[in-house]
């Protein structure tokens, strides 16, 4: 097919924040206008039922050819991604962001450009946290907020649907969709791409295409930041489990206790022996981590988003 008739969506999966639906996306269709080699549109999934989403959008008029709005109805985060995937039908490329980020100029035509530049099943991009002044330092130096940047075309095991692009034709030969069993733990962005190259993609990282995500104050606590860890945790651990099979799960079962033990405990030691708010973050989030790691063995996953 070419380059000048692909086509490509931008995917926004929401539940129940119109207002942050109507601001992102005059951006996003900026973003689209901007990509001169695919045509592209927005393609919002609105997961509430009663469609506030779809309402809003329709009241600020941003409705048109290139803004395409369905509602699903089945809660959860595999439901909506899923959808996503079905109305990517035709599409080249799929690309997922949150509804909660805003891209940064040239955010899109990067991603477009390093798939075409690499032949990657996939590509990631960076999230920069912009948090409130006046946050609580060790809050704001926590790994959640200060995610790693890398090499553009460094490869990657695994990656978040926070900044994503899909090659589709890879993902429908390889038959890929979201994995129910993480609808409402979170996860299933991990699952969907470890799957992805274990069926033989490769996904690489576009340091320049970035985008920004505002953190409210109430998600900048040591609570949230502590849960949020510790849900981590348990999500990674258990993408593990899944990954597994036949007698090897329980293998990866007992390693994945002793594990998020020894993180646990050797954490909440350096912890409190930490000399500043960098190191005192860090230690937080591996004992939090080493937690989510230990409940997740013995079954327990935080259900973060169950409704």
């Amino acid at each position: 097919m070419p380059d000048a008739i692909r086509r490509l969506d931008v995917a926004v999966c929401s539940f129940r924040r119109p207002e942050l639906l109507v601001a992102v996306l005059p951006r996003l269709l900026e973003q689209a206008a901007s990509v001169t080699t695919a045509r592209c549109r927005v393609s919002v999934v609105d997961n509430d039922p009663e469609g506030s989403g779809l309402t809003a959008i329709e009241a600020a008029g941003l409705v048109s050819d290139d803004v395409h709005v369905v509602v699903e109805p089945t809660a959860g985060l595999a439901s909506a991604r899923n959808r996503a995937l079905a109305e990517a039908e035709g599409a080249s490329m799929l690309v997922f962001i949150d509804d909660d980020e805003i891209p940064e100029d040239g955010w899109l035509s990067a991603l477009v450009a390093t798939h075409d530049a690499t032949g990657a099943a996939a590509v990631s991009g960076p999230v920069l946290s912009v948090l409130e002044p006046g946050t609580d330092p060790v809050v704001a130096a926590s790994p959640l907020f200060s995610r790693p940047r890398r090499a553009t075309g460094t490869r990657r095991p695994s990656a978040a649907t926070n900044n994503l692009l899909l090659d589709m034709d890879v993902v429908r030969e390889a038959g890929l969709r979201f994995d129910p069993r993480f609808s409402f733990t979170g996860g299933e962005d991990t699952f969907f791409t470890r799957s992805l190259v274990a069926a033989g993609g490769t996904i690489v990282w576009c340091d320049e295409a970035v985008v920004s995500e505002s953190v409210p104050a109430d998600r900048a606590t040591p609570t949230w930041v502590r849960t949020r860890a510790q849900r981590n945790g348990e999500t990674w651990a258990y993408v593990r489990v899944l990954d597994a099979h036949g007698a090897r799960r329980s293998l990866v079962r007992a390693g994945l206790a002793a594990r998020g033990t020894a993180l646990m405990a050797l954490h909440s030691v350096r912890g409190l022996m930490a000399r500043s708010d960098a190191e005192r973050a860090a230690h937080r989030h591996q004992a939090a981590g080493g937690r989510g790691i230990l409940r997740a063995t013995t079954g327990r996953i935080t259900q973060e988003y169950r409704r």
